[in-house]
Formats: C-alpha cells, structure tokens, sequence
C-alpha cells in the first residue's frame, strides 16, 4: 500500500527490520523507529548501538521521503533519538556519517552540536563510497537548545539496551 512516500514497502526494509529485532540483545541492539506526519509514514530513524553498557556510544541513522525534507522533521526524528541516547540511556557520544553532497543532514547535525570526525568508507553496489562522519559528544548536546521529548515505557526495557 503507497502510504505517502511514493512507493510501496520494499520486501527488504521489511526483512531489515525483522531480522535487526530478532538479532537484539543487551551487547547489540538496533532501534529501528518510523517518521509521521499527520499519521502518514514519512521516513525511518534508527539508534544503534555496539557493546552500549561499555562504550555508551550511539549511531543513528535517518531516511526522509524526499517530499519531506527541508520540512523540520529531519531534526525533530533525530533529536527524538538523542533525547532518548543522551537523557535516559546516559550515552557519551553519538556518531552519525553523510554523504559529503548532503546539505540536508549536515545541517541538522550541525544545528543539533555534531562536530567532523574523519570519513568512513563502504561498499555499495560493488564500488567504494566516502562518507563524512560526525560526532555530538555528550557536553556539546547538553549545549544545544532542544525541543522537550517524550519518553515512555522505557524503564521497563532498560535492561535490553545494556543499562
């Protein structure tokens, strides 16, 4: 069903999703969580997490239908995941990495502290790609004037996520 992104969900964002819940535990977790805008599905964020109860560190990933970018919702997602990183999961640090042409997500980060921190490179369709990696360290979040965020349920499930 086209529920606003312009096309249908892909088997493999589904399976993704399936198998990174089915693979979580308190040493490795990946939070996968959707974006709505007046109850419409309109990107996807995730928190993930290695070893988190040791290293208290973070990586969070966005995806945006193009017809909501430029729109606020990049930085409302992505603050919503830190709030929950820095406020009630104690993480250090949080990393995030973009395409240096991404005007988009280098300026959410930048608006929400995140400060360069190398490249990292990958493989993607067999050739290599360069990304810009950033950092937001706890100090410099605090720093940062944000919007308050909800967090509900967590207690509950604090275990899970190595705290």
């Amino acid at each position: 069903m086209d529920r606003g992104l312009g096309c249908r969900p892909r088997p493999d964002v589904v399976q993704g999703h399936w198998a990174r819940l089915g693979s979580w535990s308190p040493s490795g977790w990946s939070l996968g969580l959707g974006v709505f805008a007046d109850s419409e599905p309109v990107g996807l964020v995730t928190l993930r997490a290695a070893e988190f109860a040791v290293r208290r560190e973070v990586t969070t990933s966005s995806w945006l239908g193009l017809a909501y970018q430029q729109r606020g919702f990049g930085t409302e997602a992505r603050t919503a995941l830190l709030t929950l990183a820095f406020d009630h999961l104690d993480a250090v640090s949080a990393v995030t990495e973009a395409f240096p042409d991404n005007a988009g997500s280098h300026g959410v980060s930048r608006k929400l502290g995140y400060h360069p921190d190398g490249i990292s490179r990958d493989v993607r369709d067999g050739e290599v790609v360069v990304s810009d990696r950033l950092r937001l360290d706890r100090a410099d979040w605090d720093r940062v004037e944000h919007p308050p965020v909800g967090v509900l349920g967590l207690d509950a499930c604090r275990a899970q996520f190595g705290v």
